[in-house]
């Protein structure tokens, strides 16, 4: 009986250690799967300014409070905040109303903030999935969509694809061409939740 359940306390520790790495770890390290209805927007075309920016040029965070990529690269979108909030029209789109006052909390009440429940600001460029950076020039058009960073806590600088992509714009540069890394969209799917047991457990704030 004692081997029985020895035997079964290691399986489910087994188990739960898998779970909380595919969770944690080998999930995110794989592509967010596209939509089906997916279309793509891609650089250089005109995009329909959000509702609370009428002109450009203009950064748009896509944020979800409940991914936890999104909540390991929060510290780097303050510094870009802190960086180049002067000097561009910066907006951070929520999946729903009940994540504005999360994500003001985590970015300030100052910023402009937006909802998204029916994804029409993420379908008109793109997005499908959370953390991603959009950013829009002077003419309207579309001049990065993609990923922060090749690492997802933002650690390395040669990688920070919004920022560079960002400094080019306001040096009146083209848009930066980037490995495929930069546009190939990683994290949660833009409206995934930790409602799971292991999600709560591990990505706490």
């Amino acid at each position: 009986m004692r081997l029985f359940l020895a035997s079964s306390l290691l399986m489910f520790c087994a188990i739960s250690v898998g779970l909380i790495f595919w969770q944690q770890e080998y999930r995110y390290s794989l592509p967010t799967p596209k939509p089906e209805n997916y279309r793509e927007v891609i650089v250089g075309q005109t995009v329909n300014y959000p509702e609370s920016i009428l002109e450009g040029p203009a950064f748009i965070h896509f944020y979800n409070p409940d991914c936890p990529c999104s909540r390991f690269n929060a510290r780097h979108i303050k510094d870009l905040i802190r960086n180049y909030g002067d000097s561009i029209e910066l907006l951070i789109v929520v999946p729903s109303d009940n994540d504005l006052t999360k994500a003001q909390k985590e970015f300030g009440k100052e910023n402009h903030y937006l909802s998204d429940p029916h994804q029409k600001i993420a379908a008109e460029y793109g997005v499908y999935s959370t953390p991603q950076a959009v950013i829009i020039d002077r003419n309207g058009k579309l001049f990065y969509r993609g990923n922060y960073n090749k690492s997802r806590y933002c650690t390395s600088k040669a990688t920070n694809y919004a920022e560079l992509a960002l400094v080019a714009l306001l040096n009146n540069q083209k848009p930066p061409v980037f490995e495929e890394f930069a546009t190939v969209s990683y994290g949660c799917s833009l409206y995934e939740r930790s409602d799971s047991f292991f999600n709560d457990l591990i990505f706490f704030k």
